[in-house]
């Protein structure tokens, strides 16, 4: 591993700060009216700094995002390979994604969702196929204390996880729902899953 210099660190600690200005944004105001100007003021850089790091507003906004998903895939991965029980396990992470959702507005989840439906390289091949081998590792725990019927294939496992995620894009969905009626929605994935 190489050590970074001192530029290279400045540089990732603006970063950051850039991409938290714009998450702080997107959980406040609609995504069409966030402009590179606000988060340049937000952040304490320059318009020109915001371009010279991610060229559009767009790139901006997918890898503050796809960094931000990046924290919150360590912690799932974590949690996958610790010790507890694939049920402890399916409701650690179902309690974590509730508490993510419910430190955001429903005008996060919203733009979240805008982006991802209208921006063709926000959730890309390599990151789709991240997050289905985490999800076949959850399941294999699963299989491996009998919570899962062995009559399900890797392949339907992750259609039904795919149908469900597809679901959640709808605009129809509200996100207060959504947390309110999580501890059902567990409980009918888990029923199901045997």
């Amino acid at each position: 591993m190489t050590k970074k210099n001192g530029f290279d660190l400045r540089r990732e600690k603006k970063m950051k700060i850039i991409e938290e200005a714009t998450l702080e944004l997107l959980n406040q105001r609609d995504i069409s009216n966030i402009t590179m100007d606000e988060i340049a003021k937000r952040a304490g850089v320059s318009k020109v700094t915001l371009f010279n790091y991610y060229n559009t507003k767009d790139n901006l906004i997918n890898t503050a995002l796809q960094n931000s998903f990046a924290s919150i895939h360590e912690e799932y991965e974590r949690l996958i390979e610790s010790d507890l029980s694939f049920e402890q396990t399916y409701m650690e992470l179902t309690q974590y994604k509730m508490k993510e959702i419910q430190s955001t507005t429903s005008i996060f989840f919203h733009n979240v969702m805008q982006q991802f439906a209208s921006e063709q390289t926000f959730f890309d091949k390599d990151a789709q196929e991240t997050s289905d081998r985490l999800v076949l590792r959850l399941f294999q725990k699963g299989r491996k204390e009998g919570k899962i019927n062995p009559a399900y294939s890797d392949e339907v496992l992750l259609m039904f996880m795919h149908i469900f995620t597809e679901g959640l894009k709808s605009q129809a969905i509200n996100s207060d729902n959504l947390i309110k009626y999580s501890p059902q929605f567990t409980q009918m994935i888990m029923n199901g899953l045997r």
